[in-house]
């Protein structure tokens, strides 16, 4: 099958994947470029692939033109090639190592701190009120996305109350020096969560009430990056 129009059916149907609405409602998603498709055959998600290419590297994929794949796309040069994944069903029956995420806003950084659970062997990710199979979510976990727990909720407190119930120690991360030094706080090896918090806001007072061990990183700054004070801890508690 070959596809040179942006106005095909299946074209206009598959672009409506770049709002999240339709991810939602039809419990699919696209992604783009090789890796990330290679990552997604691994994991038996994929749809349909689109390539445009006279050789394409995979014989069941559609042919298209440029044009099409940019129609899809959401970069500026995207690669020749764009996919249509079918959502994973990747729920583990007791997560050992959990990140929750409150209400971070930026699609990039959550991307980022899921890449940082895959390196430090955290098997979970919570994502709060955001869309995890955004574009930029999924681009900037590099592939560790298909290989995370993903859990996405309205509610953390409610998520992570729960938690609590099975015995899971919670620490928040916080500016506040009244918290541990993160260097005297001796993490658990599992049942644990590591809570990071919204961009401008940090963490929520009601999800501050439920944390059992508040922890800071000591700095000559005010203030890091939400994902760059992720990889700080989740450092100290994979190397000790």
């Amino acid at each position: 099958m070959f596809i040179s129009s942006t106005n095909n059916p299946k074209i206009k149907e598959y672009k409506k994947l770049k709002e999240s609405k339709y991810r939602k409602e039809n419990n699919t998603f696209l992604i783009e470029g090789y890796h990330l498709v290679e990552e997604a055959k691994k994991q038996k998600i994929l749809l349909e692939v689109f390539e445009a290419t006279e050789n394409p590297k995979y014989p069941f994929s559609i042919q298209v033109t440029d044009a099409v794949i940019k129609e899809l796309s959401s970069t500026q040069t995207p690669q020749k090639i764009v996919a249509v994944c079918k959502k994973p069903n990747k729920k583990t029956n007791k997560p050992k190592k959990i990140i929750a995420l409150n209400n971070l806003q930026d699609p990039g950084n959550v991307g980022t701190i899921i890449r940082l659970a895959k390196a430090f062997d955290f098997d979970s990710v919570i994502i709060e009120n955001l869309d995890a199979y955004s574009d930029k979510v999924i681009r900037s976990s590099q592939g560790a996305f298909f290989e995370t727990n993903i859990i996405e909720c309205s509610n953390l407190k409610s998520v992570l109350l729960d938690y609590k119930k099975d015995n899971y120690t919670i620490y928040g991360t916080l500016l506040d020096k009244s918290s541990k030094k993160l260097n005297d706080v001796e993490f658990l090896n599992e049942n644990i969560i590591i809570v990071l918090g919204n961009e401008g806001n940090g963490i929520s007072n009601e999800i501050k009430q439920i944390c059992d061990i508040n922890i800071y990183i000591p700095i000559a700054f005010e203030s890091l990056n939400v994902a760059t004070a992720g990889a700080i801890i989740l450092n100290k508690i994979y190397n000790g």
